[in-house]
């Protein structure tokens, strides 16, 4: 960016404020995935790990010792945020440890069920599906109440809302909950495996109670029609201008994730996204729970790319756009404000320093 136009952005104070602090990171943000598990105590309807060849299947009996060895490789590659993932990461806090002797700065995704250790760095991103019914029907479990009890008041935390049709009107209440206990909330959106989506076109049988296809037909599953995509926009829009204390979200994501239609552009014939930020990073891995990997995959196994609005794929997408942020003033304020709502997301005390060096060493 032309630095006389980057200094006429930032004569407004909040941009400056915003811009100054993001540059304040002293490393740069190089994302790769881990799955370090298997295994899971909930089995959510449509569950990408569970619903597809590329995630649940992989040998997971690795040691410590192993794990202490693929994280330092790791970090010589050059990782310096680490995404841990699985199944749920809760259930094997001692591979979480090993990491931390290695990044203090990362993300573990967990159901909030199986409190995480206060001595783990990481920020913590818990996923909610709903309120306490609708949670209990799509998760096979009541999960909502357990988890805000287990880190109410842990500055590491966010909760994160699967949005999907059945759920839209839940979240004004379990926003208020959120703020009720002094928690912070954000959204993610359900994005359907090829497999899930398959299913739903051919009309399968559901597979049992404790299955992650044991509720959906035609008629009833959770993929988005463009009308319930403006439902859940407006209601997003709401709660960000009831809550602002408690929602972290960006107004210019809230607009983007809501388009009707795909979200990327898609290769005719294998149907997968050709501009998928993620995709293309050179550093970015999705490594299974064997360590294996394959630069076919991203961060979400088995989605399809058509239905993808999973909040990492789109944060990184947006964020890669910083060419076209510079076409006018709006176009910087939306990446800007996309930019520092991620950053709100994945760093320890990032809403409460000056700056980031003050916040976290």
């Amino acid at each position: 960016m032309p630095s006389r136009q980057l200094q006429a952005y930032l004569s407004d104070p909040k941009l400056k404020h915003q811009w100054q602090k993001i540059k304040s990171i002293p490393f740069p943000i190089r994302i790769s995935g881990y799955d370090i598990t298997n295994e899971c105590n909930l089995r959510c309807e449509g569950c990408f790990f569970f619903e597809g060849e590329l995630s649940s299947h992989y040998n997971a009996a690795k040691t410590l010792d192993e794990y202490r060895i693929f994280f330092a490789i790791e970090k010589k590659r050059g990782i310096t945020y680490p995404h841990f993932a699985g199944a749920e990461p809760a259930l094997v806090q001692d591979r979480l440890r090993v990491a931390a002797e290695h990044w203090q700065h990362g993300l573990i995704y967990s159901n909030g069920t199986v409190k995480l250790g206060d001595e783990l760095p990481f920020k913590i991103h818990i996923s909610v599906w709903g309120g306490e019914e609708v949670d209990k029907r799509l998760r096979g479990g009541k999960v909502l109440d357990r988890a805000v009890r287990n880190y109410r008041g842990d500055k590491r935390a966010v909760f994160i809302y699967t949005v999907n049709p059945h759920n839209i009107c839940d979240i004004p209440v379990v926003v208020q909950k959120m703020a009720d206990n002094g928690l912070s909330i954000s959204f993610n959106h359900y994005s359907a495996s090829r497999q899930y989506k398959n299913k739903i076109r051919a009309g399968a049988a559901t597979d049992g109670v404790k299955s992650t296809f044991r509720l959906s037909d035609h008629h009833f599953n959770l993929l988005f029609t463009p009308d319930t995509l403006a439902a859940a926009q407006d209601t997003i829009t709401h709660v960000r201008e009831d809550y602002p204390n408690t929602v972290i979200f960006s107004e210019a994501y809230n607009r983007f994730v809501h388009r009707p239609g795909s979200l990327f552009e898609l290769d005719p014939q294998t149907g997968r996204a050709t501009n998928c930020a993620i995709l293309s990073l050179p550093y970015h891995r999705q490594y299974h729970t064997d360590f294996s990997h394959s630069d076919d995959e991203c961060c979400i196994a088995n989605v399809d790319c058509s239905q993808c609005r999973h909040y990492v794929s789109i944060y990184t997408l947006l964020m890669s756009k910083v060419k076209n942020s510079t076409q006018d003033l709006t176009s910087f304020q939306e990446w800007l404000d996309v930019y520092y709502t991620w950053c709100r997301l994945h760093f320890v005390d990032w809403s409460t320093s000056t700056t980031f060096n003050n916040a976290e060493t």
